[in-house]
């Protein structure tokens, strides 16, 4: 009896192994937002040097005869430029978003339930962490399956250890 309560307050070496890189991908992340809500105003020199170097990029595609993505890269290009001309706001989202990440990780290391329930609403919300600065038809879909199927992933990866987090 008394090792099966043993085993349940034992934290799982998977869990503590997802806890970790979660917890430093979303600190990472957490820092990040923190300098961007801090920045300075964008410059139309950063905006002109943004559509150059996309421009070269462009340019040496068509080169190689690769236009396929050619749209895509316009796409990532607008979005780019829509982070750099709204950084504070941007970022200030990603703040929130982060934190609730860092919370939630923080809440599945200590056992709770609710940990996963927030890390949940973290995935999707940085899912459409960009959708609250450009349209949805801007962003392009191979990056949203793409997020999607990491978040949904990490999420499985979670759940598998549901049973030990057994504080509500």
């Amino acid at each position: 009896m008394s090792v099966i309560i043993e085993d349940q307050k034992r934290r799982p070496t998977g869990l503590l192994v997802l806890c970790v890189m979660t917890m430093v991908s979303t600190a990472w992340q957490l820092l990040g937002s923190l300098a961007g809500v801090f920045s300075g105003k964008l410059t139309t020199e950063d905006v002109t040097n943004v559509q150059l170097k996309y421009a070269e990029l462009i340019q040496m595609l068509k080169d190689l005869g690769s236009e396929d993505s050619i749209d895509s890269i316009l796409k990532i290009q607008n979005i780019q430029i829509a982070v750099l001309e709204n950084l504070q706001l941007f970022s200030f989202i990603g703040l929130i978003i982060a934190g609730v990440g860092v919370f939630g990780v923080y809440k599945i290391y200590k056992g709770f339930k609710l940990g996963f329930h927030l890390y949940i609403v973290y995935s999707f919300l940085s899912l459409i962490h960009y959708h609250f600065i450009v349209g949805a038809s801007e962003i392009p879909t191979p990056l949203l399956i793409a997020n999607g199927f990491i978040s949904l992933l990490l999420i499985l990866l979670y759940s598998r250890h549901l049973h030990w987090l057994n504080k509500v």
